[in-house]
């Protein structure tokens, strides 16, 4: 069974010995350099994800800060172990999120991938995420009206 669970001191390091490919290593910041941008960054909330007792991922997310609007979040990292991808895990774990935003008060996720990032944009499509455009850093941005 997969859950999101806070990062505590109990679990960073299981976090930041987490693993992608090697052809994915560019398309994502580590983990350790997201655990450390929380430190200064407040709005950002990170979710260590567990499949039973075993880290598997982490994701961030943060409401929208410019203009500043509750009803908008971003899925901004979103990462699961190399040994644990291509499980299904990928659609619960945005299935937990999404439930988790909406009873922030969120109305809309945004996200966004490197266009290389073939994996994560099939994911996020077939979860209902639909492309609205491209960033200024060329990643593709996505986003999906929660119900």
């Amino acid at each position: 069974m997969i859950s999101l669970r806070e990062l505590t001191k109990e679990n960073y390091l299981d976090c930041i010995r987490l693993n992608l490919h090697p052809k994915q290593e560019d398309s994502l910041a580590s983990n350790a350099i997201t655990i450390a941008q929380s430190h200064f960054e407040i709005d950002y909330q990170l979710k260590v994800i567990y499949e039973q007792e075993t880290v598997i991922g982490l994701l961030a997310f943060c409401h929208e800060d410019e203009p500043l609007d509750y009803s908008i979040y971003w899925l901004f990292r979103f990462m699961i172990d190399k040994d644990h991808q291509n499980k299904g895990y990928g659609t619960q774990v945005l299935n937990l999120l999404v439930e988790e935003i909406k009873d922030l008060g969120g109305k809309t996720l945004l996200t966004m991938h490197k266009p290389s990032n073939q994996q994560a944009g099939k994911l996020y499509r077939n979860f209902g995420f639909v492309e609205d455009g491209v960033l200024d850093d060329g990643d593709v941005s996505l986003k999906l009206v929660l119900s």
